[in-house]
């Protein structure tokens, strides 16, 4: 993904756009109101790919790649490299744009009424090191490409199938 840098003045201007995380509050307030930018990703781990079911929504208890929310001030791949390490304890390699999409969920995890709303950039990349998955996150399930089949494919969601499906064609043995 390209990304630009306007009026920085500075080589490491981009880091005066860190942020720590909002206090809950306002995020929820923020949540509500606003399109949330995310990054998720499908990793090469073991043979296959790597999808875990989350314990929070959204989504919750359905296969799903890693990721979340862009963090602020941070290159796309490197808030990935940090969300990926948080969730699952893995390092990232070879990481590639597959596409993005728009999300609406009706769920959320703040019961505001809203559900929702997200633009989702996914990556494919391989993870490298001992998977030990945080709390937010459940059941490992890595897919081997001979077992991406028809069968396998009709169950998953067809935010995940779709990118399953380009993903599945980088996987290397």
């Amino acid at each position: 993904m390209k990304e630009y840098k306007v009026n920085f003045g500075k080589s490491d201007g981009i880091n005066l756009l860190k942020a720590p995380l909002m206090p809950l509050n306002e995020y929820i307030s923020a949540h509500k109101g606003l399109v949330i930018p995310c990054h998720d990703i499908i990793l090469q781990y073991n043979g296959g790919l790597l999808l875990v079911r989350r314990n929070v929504y959204s989504p919750k208890d359905i296969l799903w790649p890693l990721g979340g929310r862009i963090k602020r001030g941070m290159h796309i791949e490197d808030s990935l490299r940090e969300k990926v390490k948080e969730e699952c304890n893995l390092e990232l390699e070879g990481i590639v744009g597959l596409g993005h999409v728009r999300m609406f969920f009706m769920t959320e995890p703040f019961n505001h009424g809203k559900g929702t709303d997200n633009i989702i950039f996914m990556f494919f990349g391989i993870g490298k090191g001992e998977l030990k998955l945080d709390k937010d996150h459940r059941d490992p399930t890595t897919v081997l490409p001979k077992d991406y089949t028809q069968e396998f494919r009709k169950d998953l969601q067809p935010y995940v199938r779709d990118f399953m499906d380009l993903a599945i064609k980088l996987v290397k043995e």
